[in-house]
């Protein structure tokens, strides 16, 4: 296995002439995320078959020419697992690749289980061992060592064979163009950014809260994101969820009350507890008839279960006539997002909202004329 690494420009100008015929393109991203909100690239490869390269974002280099190889949507760029490297180019690049084929995806699309890991993939197709012992090491850290550069190069040198091998079982079910839609629905459920005013309804435990409690539990949900896009911090460093939870039900009026709420602990008050005490008293100001309506779980719902029954029954006729795995086209929180978008969400909500998956991409157009009335 041969490689090259790229960490100047005249030699990242080159490697992209040298793929620019390329139709296929195995691609995969070594970063780190710890305490950051935002994954940190640390290394991207590339391998067209007859050129591999590990290209060191953390130079100085100009990417423009890559990027437009990248959004070539003639070219196809495959990765395994894809849902972080989406979010790596998102925040590195601006944009994310496409067209994207994910060999994961299109194993379990192929019935082969789900979320085969990519060793278990290579040992499967190509009777190869792959040594994963490097892959939690710190890849920020320069200079990589050689047994770091030979574990990231081998990632794209199996995955480009792999999935050719896949590839043509595929194409066999004609099954190609859903496994691009489904990196497409993926692309876009992770550039979406959900709106302030609906970020408190994902919180676990919502429904325990009262109308009150839901107002502060609403202002804190926007703050607490708002501060962590801007620290580049993970949510749970600006906030602890739970603690958010019982800062909302308690709603203390004092740093020292703050701090005696359960949970909550001396470093989240020393670094936020002003700005927390700000979002409950700014909750204070919302007029009772404003504050959010208590949240209801699906299962208080009358009837959930037996619409719970329809939906999988008509999802297990369409699956086996395409032949689909019941489990690839809907999961369980996949079809309780079609109940709760009708039952639950307001046509306020509806407009601010993605729609579920199944009123997406390739699953709508197979169950469209069956489950439309859902998501109207």
């Amino acid at each position: 296995m041969q490689y090259q690494v790229i960490e100047s420009q005249t030699a990242l100008d080159e490697f992209v002439l040298s793929i620019s015929k390329a139709k296929v393109l195995a691609v995969d991203t070594e970063f780190m995320r710890r305490r950051t909100l935002y994954p940190e690239i640390a290394l991207l490869q590339i391998f067209d078959g007859n050129h591999l390269a590990l290209i060191d974002p953390l130079a100085d280099m100009d990417f423009s020419r890559l990027w437009t190889l990248f959004s070539d949507t003639s070219v196809l760029k495959v990765l395994h697992s894809p849902s972080e490297d989406i979010e790596v180019f998102l925040k590195f690049a601006g944009f994310i690749p496409s067209p994207i084929f994910d060999t994961q995806f299109a194993l379990q699309l192929l019935g082969e289980g789900s979320c085969i890991g990519f060793a278990n993939m290579v040992k499967q197709l190509r009777d190869v061992d792959i040594d994963k012992s490097e892959s939690r090491t710190d890849w920020l850290r320069r200079p990589l060592t050689q047994s770091q550069l030979d574990y990231a190069a081998s990632d794209v040198y199996h995955l480009l064979p792999c999935f050719e091998t896949i590839q043509a079982r595929v194409n066999e079910k004609q099954l190609f163009n859903i496994v691009l839609q489904e990196s497409e629905l993926l692309a876009q459920k992770r550039s979406f950014r959900q709106p302030d005013e609906v970020l408190y309804l994902d919180v676990k435990n919502v429904w325990q809260l009262k109308p009150r409690d839901l107002a502060t539990l609403k202002e804190l949900a926007a703050w607490r994101r708002a501060k962590a896009e801007k620290k580049n911090l993970a949510l749970n460093f600006v906030l602890k969820e739970h603690n958010m939870v019982e800062i909302a039900k308690r709603r203390p009026s004092s740093l020292g009350s703050l701090r005696n709420v359960p949970g909550v602990e001396p470093m989240e008050v020393n670094r936020s507890g002003k700005e927390i005490l700000a979002c409950i008293e700014k909750a204070k100001e919302v007029s009772e008839q404003d504050c959010p309506q208590r949240v209801r779980r699906l299962i208080d719902f009358k009837g959930y279960k037996a619409a719970c029954k329809d939906i999988k029954q008509v999802i297990a006729e369409v699956a086996k006539t395409n032949d689909i795995p019941v489990d690839v086209f809907a999961s369980k929180k996949q079809i309780n997002q079609v109940i709760s978008w009708s039952w639950k969400k307001s046509p306020e909500e509806k407009q601010l909202l993605m729609k579920p998956d199944l009123a997406l991409g390739w699953r709508a157009e197979l169950v469209a004329d069956k489950l439309d009335s859902w998501w109207q």
